[in-house]
């Protein structure tokens, strides 16, 4: 390593790996939603916090463990769509990731996907491959109405969106290291922002030492990187990481919600009466 390197290897569960095997499998299973564009940061962004971690809110599940076969946009959408429920409601509840696997194989949108069939089941309803789509054994409990898309490389955006939620960022791992990242804030001019093959969920961000990263979550396990998530270079588009960004939300409020000021305008009409009267 380059003596200025912001980042520490070590031998792990996939060193005796070539690149080729662990990326190949799944470059077939990433659709695009837009081409890559040369990198260009809005204006700074203001009143945001200087670091985020949604992790600390309790709003992420256990680091998934690839298992051979399993689609990577299955893990990660399904990811997206559980923490979005946490958040809203307070639950952490594990979707299950094999509901997606199962109905929503590619060339189909896994998100699109999702929202037709109302949302996705719990983990503990579906806890493994069918081999066949099979969504009525199982009751959805998280689900979303908008489907956000980042229609440019834009940084400081991601800032402001992941206020609200995680995002799904495709990127380049086949940088110089990356596969036996253990630490630090991986910064490699050789990983390139194009050829974007793999995914991952990006759950916050911060700066160690004046240098600013994203929280990343991978799917190689706990063991690999700093317990199953890396850290990356914020600003320079590395690896391709702002390239292509998605957001799932809940825009629309509920039948409850927008039945509580009728409800308690009726309230207030029918009591004011009594008051008045007694």
């Amino acid at each position: 390593m380059h003596p200025d390197a912001t980042f520490t290897l070590a031998i792990n569960h996939l060193s005796d790996r070539r690149i080729q095997e662990i990326v190949s499998p799944r470059r077939k299973s990433i659709k695009s939603y837009a081409s890559s564009s040369s990198f260009k940061t809005s204006t700074d962004v203001q009143d945001l916090p200087s670091r985020l971690d949604w992790r600390e809110k309790g709003v992420i599940t256990e680091v998934y463990h690839d298992e051979v076969g399993m689609i990577v946009t299955a893990v990660v959408s399904t990811e997206l769509v559980e923490t979005l429920h946490a958040i809203e409601t307070g639950k952490l509840i594990a979707g299950s990731i094999s509901q997606v696997y199962d109905c929503c194989q590619q060339p189909v949108d896994a998100f699109d996907c999702i929202k037709n069939m109302s949302g996705i089941c719990r983990k503990v309803d579906y806890p493994k491959e069918l081999g066949k789509c099979q969504p009525n054994t199982c009751t959805p409990f998280a689900t979303f109405d908008t489907i956000k898309r980042m229609g440019k490389p834009d940084e400081n955006v991601m800032l402001e969106w992941i206020q609200d939620s995680t995002l799904w960022a495709e990127m380049n791992v086949q940088g110089k290291g990356f596969v036996t990242y253990s630490g630090g804030i991986y910064d490699e001019p050789s990983c390139a922002q194009h050829d974007l093959n793999d995914v991952v969920q990006i759950v916050g961000y911060g700066s160690e030492e004046g240098k600013p990263y994203w929280i990343c979550r991978n799917y190689w396990g706990s063991n690999w990187g700093e317990k199953g998530y890396f850290r990356i270079v914020r600003g320079k588009n590395m690896c391709g990481i702002a390239d292509l960004i998605i957001q799932v939300a809940n825009t629309k409020k509920s039948v409850a919600t927008q039945q509580s000021p009728l409800l308690f305008i009726l309230f207030v009409a029918a009591i004011i009466p009594m008051i008045i009267n007694h």
